[in-house]
């Protein structure tokens, strides 16, 4: 099939032949209008966060007994929704153009697109409804879950998984490396966050930096900045922070090990990303904010008291920790939709063997 005849096929099989032909022209217009609020409501609210389903519709012929929004009706302001727990959303585009929320109750959207035209979303599935008629929105776009909204959040987990993979693991980065006090890659130098910061920036301006800003050290309060701030500039109400925390053991340049961080470590950071989360969602109600906590894991076992040159250690030492699942206490990720589940990275060692 050539591309004209892609073209035809991807306009024949779309929605909006559909509404015209139930509606006429006014299913067409009314299928613009519903599309126009669709793209509107996810440039506000992030389609994560609705666990439930989204319908929005247009009524085109004489409205039945489900009636049509009253035009003295406030109509919504999507910017209010951004950071709430939303279970279903139902919107009617009312005379006026603009979206009014609904209670259905015991209406199906099969009997609201007898008189309009409908947008419903559950999911990964969105299609569109007209008369007794219904269309799957066509998936240009596999990456995110709605073809009217431009993925963010997605995004960034994917750089991050790639971080842990080709920068971190083997200590592939120029400026992670750093961090390391010995050759054998099995204490870390004291103080070595602001290299692992330093390495994660770089390494997100580079994969991210077309359409992100990416901003180390951002002031969330007045005391404490976050490590990393990442913010869309197609979605400038979206706000991604990460906080980076390593646990292991960091020794100074004489040998004297500074600090051994364990799970406890773990926990404070999870702790402080949730507050930091907390502080921003006050001071930036319209924005989406999405927490995002790097781990990074350098723990060894039986280590020597101190870190003497060349020491080095067996296989089943140096890895032993390189599956061990970090048990947290509260665990926000498992509560709260705007705390990603954490990212532990597991940086390995050269052994003996």
């Amino acid at each position: 099939m050539n591309i004209v005849e892609s073209i035809k096929a991807v306009c024949r099989d779309s929605h909006f032949p559909m509404a015209q032909e139930v509606f006429g022209g006014a299913g067409l217009d009314a299928i613009f209008q519903v599309m126009e609020t669709v793209q509107e409501l996810y440039r506000h609210v992030d389609l994560e966060r609705i666990s439930g389903e989204v319908l929005v519709y247009k009524v085109v012929s004489p409205p039945s007994n489900l009636g049509s929004a009253p035009g003295v009706a406030r109509p919504v302001d999507f910017a209010s929704l951004a950071n709430q727990n939303i279970e279903n959303l139902y919107f009617e585009i009312g005379a006026d153009g603009r979206p009014h929320a609904r209670s259905l109750g015991s209406t199906s959207r099969e009997e609201i697109a007898r008189t309009a035209v409908v947008y419903h979303c559950a999911g990964w599935q969105e299609e569109f409804l007209a008369g007794d008629k219904r269309k799957p929105v066509l998936r240009l776009d596999t990456s995110t879950r709605s073809q009217f909204s431009v993925p963010t959040f997605g995004t960034l987990r994917e750089a991050l998984q790639h971080f842990s993979r080709d920068n971190v693991r083997e200590s592939t980065c120029y400026i992670f490396r750093g961090i390391w006090h010995d050759k054998n890659r099995l204490f870390l130098k004291a103080g070595p966050e602001s290299l692992m910061r330093d390495s994660l920036t770089q390494f997100l301006r580079n994969r991210l930096g077309a359409d992100h800003d990416v901003l180390p050290e951002q002031n969330v309060n007045e005391r404490n900045p976050v490590d990393i701030r990442v913010q869309p500039r197609l979605r400038n109400n979206r706000m991604m922070i990460i906080e980076i925390k390593w646990i292991g053991d960091s020794a100074a340049t004489n040998g004297h090990i500074t600090a051994r961080h364990r799970d406890r470590r773990a926990q404070e950071g999870a702790t402080q990303l949730a507050n930091y989360l907390d502080e921003q969602r006050q001071s930036a109600p319209s924005h989406v904010i999405q927490g995002y906590y790097v781990i990074i894991d350098a723990r060894r076992r039986n280590l020597p008291a101190t870190a003497t040159a060349g020491v080095t250690i067996a296989r089943a030492d140096g890895f032993h920790y390189e599956a061990e699942v970090i048990a947290f206490e509260p665990a926000p990720h498992t509560t709260r939709s705007d705390f990603d589940e954490p990212y532990r990275m597991f940086a390995t060692p050269i052994c003996s063997d």
